[in-house]
């Protein structure tokens, strides 16, 4: 496996024709963009804990969608076919390129958040609540990329910033629909888990349409995960095993 990280690690180094062409490069410059303007407030700019529970639910999502879109994008150019042929376990493939997508959203999305709300917003964020913050960020990476793989097309991450943003909308029609009280169902969701996380100490979300159920939030981060990786990983190993063809884009 640190084989194929290097290798995908190489081909991020040194695609493209020059520095404004590169993949590394456009990951790095979106990664920290993500950073900062997920602190950006309705007065302006505002590096504070508040502000990032607040945003890190799309600062998670976009800043997930570049590296994955990158690092899978081997589909659309048939290299990760020539690693298939070649005989490299699929397992091995999956799991190299999410592990390449945290390493990389961990240097340039996660750790510089964190470490803007330490300088300006300092004692508010507990290792618990970064930890759990963390475990949600893994858990995006495992639907990113393993979307990604399934319709072989670093072009899969639109559907998963989409499915991301509006997970919880089912829920919230249900809700309006059926008169059913769906928090607790929400609680599973990382959106909601986000939220659930800042209203421990920062937030008072109660008036949401799906208000929070935070019982029990720590064991929900977990166990959503465990099934997320569970599910996905498994699909994309068949589809890689089984040589599916659900293709966003054509080939030429």
């Amino acid at each position: 496996m640190n084989n194929l990280i290097k290798a995908e690690w190489f081909r991020l180094k040194h695609s493209g024709s020059s520095v404004l062409s590169s993949n590394l490069f456009l990951i790095t410059f979106t990664s920290l963009a993500m950073t900062l303007f997920q602190f950006i407030g309705s007065e302006g700019l505002d590096i504070s804990a508040m502000t990032f529970v607040t945003h890190a639910g799309m600062g998670i999502s976009m800043s997930v969608m570049m590296p994955a879109a990158m690092i899978t994008g081997t589909f659309d150019s048939r290299i990760a076919n020539y690693e298939i042929m070649k005989g490299t376990p699929p397992l091995q493939t999956i799991l190299s390129k999410m592990l390449l997508v945290l390493i990389l959203n961990t240097v340039f999305y996660f750790i510089p958040s964190i470490i803007l709300v330490q300088i300006f917003d300092s004692g508010i964020l507990t290792a618990k609540m970064i930890l759990l913050m963390y475990v949600c960020l893994v858990k995006a990476i495992v639907f990113a990329t393993s979307i990604c793989i399934l319709f072989k097309s670093g072009a899969g991450t639109v559907i998963f910033v989409f499915a991301f943003s509006f997970q919880t909308m089912p829920l919230v029609i249900l809700q309006y629909f059926t008169g059913i009280d769906m928090s607790a169902a929400a609680s599973w969701f990382t959106t909601t888990q986000i939220m659930i996380i800042g209203n421990q100490q920062l937030l008072d979300l109660e008036d949401l349409t799906l208000p929070l159920d935070g019982s029990g939030i720590e064991i929900k981060i977990i166990l959503s995960f465990m099934i997320a990786a569970a599910v996905m990983i498994p699909l994309a190993y068949k589809s890689l095993k089984d040589k599916w063809e659900i293709q966003l884009t054509s080939h030429a």
